[in-house]
């Protein structure tokens, strides 16, 4: 008889009515849970289908530090939530170095608890993780360093040598799907900061108003739902490196609190009155372009040139073509790896059409298209062109479609456009709303009329 599969997400808490509401709240948002008492009786279940554990801090044989530390080690991506409550803040820290994803505070908002969840599962799916670098943007997960032997990639070699030690904030910019959050994490690994925390602040994450309070945490009865105390990304950062993920898409209002935390370094939390500090090096990554922004109003001038003190520019895939095949080979190691078998060899055939590829979603496509045939190839032991993508065998398959647009409605060919501009922006919504000339707001709208 096969052992049953365990639910994607787990939870462990010794109190029998908060279980009962943690997961009845899971069952409304549509997430499968299974409960359980204690985490010593959660291990055994995680596996590396696991995205999400949520642990109680304090329980009877196994509390959720402890717990934690063993799901790190038996399946390091899968994201652990703490549950504590204010008078464990110290603990939630030391959880949040330990490699927990967040921590939540007791009583609890039933919405927060959820959007947490979520993010912490999307993060699972992503297969990224705070404490390791991974391969899927050109990284290998056996030794440190940048994969690729071209000249661009040779280059951004030896910037990293040469930012990683410095105390300055360093901007990357890029096209989406070039690896800009991972090569922060590089430059983390290699500063002066390198055991201390990486903690990452995702602008287009969050609705505006809740965004301060992920920076810069808040106080209770902040705003409603603020029912405890809760630290900012910036102070459990303290003495590491806080990275600000697509700084393009800020708030132009919460723009001018930030330049103080840079300048000053210091910050008050939401609904506050108490100044508080944190030593923290920025690293700030955009796709967007910040000068344009600037002449536009949409970004402050004197933030851009504070952030802009050590500028890398991530190439795309087409500019360092020489490294798409060592990129494959890495992405089929990987898999091979995963999955406790041999590496699949890669036909010459196969070789040449991934390299003739323009990539319009960089490296996280390759990958994507790499994973994809290996899960899908006919033959066991061999990769071919048969097993690729098929809109990698037809070259730019936008062109491809746009011959065929005669007789198509204006919602059907408004909705390839849509799904054209995601594919390309690696699924970025922020960008792609802006490639199609809308609101970040109606590029949601719109797929959720066409059911994308």
């Amino acid at each position: 008889m096969s052992k049953r599969k365990a639910p994607p997400i787990l939870v462990a808490d010794d109190d029998s009515i908060l279980r009962d509401l943690l997961s009845l709240q899971l069952d409304r948002a549509g997430l499968n849970a299974e409960t359980f008492e204690d985490g010593a009786d959660l291990l055994p279940a995680v596996n590396e289908d696991t995205q999400v554990c949520i642990l109680d801090l304090k329980m009877p044989i196994m509390g959720g530090m402890e717990c934690l530390k063993k799901i790190k080690k038996k399946n390091p991506d899968t994201e652990v939530i703490i549950l504590t409550t204010v008078n464990e803040a110290k603990d939630a820290l030391q959880a949040m170095k330990d490699g927990a994803f967040d921590y939540i505070t007791k009583p609890f908002d039933p919405d927060e608890l959820v959007l947490s969840v979520r993010k912490a599962s999307q993060l699972n799916k992503a297969s990224k993780t705070v404490d390791e670098l991974r391969t899927s943007v050109g990284f290998s997960p056996y030794a440190s360093g940048v994969i690729g032997e071209s000249d661009a990639m040779m280059r951004i070699r030896k910037l990293i040598g040469r930012v990683a030690p410095s105390e300055n904030p360093v901007l990357l910019t890029g096209e989406s799907g070039t690896g800009k959050g991972l090569l922060a994490r590089e430059i983390h690994a290699k500063s002066l900061r390198k055991d201390k925390p990486f903690i990452t602040v995702s602008c287009p994450s969050l609705p505006k108003d809740l965004l301060e309070s992920e920076m810069f945490g808040h106080e209770k009865g902040a705003f409603s739902g603020a029912v405890a105390r809760r630290l900012g990304r910036a102070e459990l950062a303290n003495g590491g490196t806080l990275f600000l993920d697509e700084i393009g898409e800020m708030p132009l209002e919460l723009q001018p609190k930030l330049l103080n935390f840079l300048q000053e370094k210091t910050f008050f939390r939401v609904g506050g009155e108490k100044e508080l500090e944190a030593d923290v090096r920025i690293i700030a990554a955009t796709n967007a372009d910040l000068k344009a922004a600037v002449s536009e109003g949409s970004f402050r001038e004197d933030l851009y040139f504070r952030l802009n003190v050590l500028p890398l520019e991530i190439p795309p895939l087409r500019q360092r073509d020489s490294d798409v095949l060592l990129l494959a080979q890495r992405f089929l190691e990987r898999a091979a790896e995963r999955e406790k078998i041999a590496v699949p060899t890669l036909a010459k055939t196969a070789e040449r059409l991934l390299s003739d590829f323009t990539w319009p979603g960089n490296v996280r496509q390759l990958e994507n298209a790499i994973e994809r045939a290996f899960v899908l190839r006919i033959d066991e032991d061999r990769i071919d062109v048969d097993d690729i993508p098929d809109d990698i065998k037809s070259g730019d398959s936008s062109v491809q479609r746009g011959a065929s647009l005669v007789g198509m409605t204006l919602d059907e060919i408004e909705r390839e456009a849509i799904i054209q501009n995601l594919k390309a922006c690696g699924g970025n919504k922020a960008q792609t709303a802006r490639r199609l000339g809308i609101t970040e707001k109606s590029i949601y709208n719109k797929m959720k009329r066409f059911g994308i």
